[in-house]
Parts: structure tokens; C-alpha cells; sequence
């Protein structure tokens, strides 16, 4: 395995599994692999710029780990779960490239054999 791809499809707070496909994405380029975040249904809301966690645990801000993994892996944002949600291009993180049903196909198909994908 040469690559990965994370796909995150819940909300960043009050589950682990966003910051932790996150992680796992830092870890993997950090020695040396290609990682991708594709960002579906409600993991669009990891995408989020400004974000404020809130509440009494001290939870990291998902934006900025966006900043970790960009500019060597790409932060995938799905158009369609973003519209469906009311978020607009202009609310999300600089580091976030959106993509259509037609651009998540390419991205999904054009993936080699060497390539993880992980559903967080």
C-alpha cells in the first residue's frame, strides 16, 4: 500500500472518528504516503473555517488540523453534502477543493490497487 483514502461522513464533534481519520492521514504523511481527507455527508462540517468546539472537553480544532495535512494531501469536500447542509464555498478552510458527483468518481476510480480506502 502506497496511498490512502479517508473517508470521513459523520460530524466532527461528539465522536472520535473525524479527528481520528485526521490522525491517521497526518501519520500516514508523515512517513512518507500519499493521504487524501474526502469529506461526505455530515463530515463536511469538518471543513468548516472558525470553528469553536465548545463545551467542558478540550477538544482540538478540526480546521486546523486540515492545515497538517495540506498542501502534501488534499482535503476533498463533496459539493452535493455541502449544499444539502446550507454551507456555502466562502465557510470553508482554504485548504478544502470541492468536488461534484462527477469529480468524486474520478477521484474514487482513478485510485490504484495500492491504494487504501478507510470509512471513518
Amino acid at each position: 500500500m502506497d496511498s490512502v483514502l479517508i473517508i470521513v461522513d459523520k460530524a466532527p464533534y461528539g465522536y472520535e472518528d473525524t479527528f481520528s481519520g485526521f490522525y491517521v492521514a497526518i501519520a500516514c504523511l508523515n512517513r512518507g504516503m500519499k493521504a487524501d481527507v474526502l469529506l461526505v455527508g455530515d463530515g463536511v462540517y469538518s471543513a468548516i473555517k472558525d470553528q469553536e468546539p465548545g463545551g467542558s472537553v478540550d477538544y482540538p480544532k478540526v480546521g486546523e488540523l486540515s492545515y497538517l495535512i495540506f498542501p502534501e494531501g488534499s482535503i476533498f469536500v463533496h459539493k452535493e453534502s455541502m449544499q444539502d447542509r446550507g454551507i456555502e464555498e466562502d465557510d470553508l478552510v482554504e485548504a478544502a477543493q470541492i468536488i461534484n458527483d462527477n469529480k468524486l468518481y474520478e477521484l474514487i476510480s482513478s485510485k490504484t490497487k495500492n491504494t487504501a480506502f478507510i470509512r471513518i
